[in-house]
């Protein structure tokens, strides 16, 4: 007997006071992401809020600047 399944991650980051995402906080915020979304998993949760704070440049504030994101999971047997 054989079982196969598929798993798709979802996840959004947002910052409604900025327009766009600067490029370089992109891998940080994918890792971030990976990372809250493997332990929560973990938990037995399939969706649950992402919270960071991103500083990678001098440009970037103080207390860096703050995201907001949401992730899903769906599987399904194939």
């Amino acid at each position: 007997m054989e079982i196969e399944k598929q798993i798709i991650i979802t996840y959004r980051w947002w910052n409604n006071e900025i327009e766009t995402i600067d490029p370089d906080h992109l891998k940080a915020l994918e890792e971030s992401a990976m990372d809250r979304i493997i332990k929560m998993m973990g938990e037995g949760m399939t969706s649950g809020e992402l919270n960071d704070n991103i500083r990678m440049h001098d440009s970037d504030p103080e207390n860096g600047v703050p995201y907001r994101g949401w992730f899903e999971i769906d599987s399904k047997t194939l």
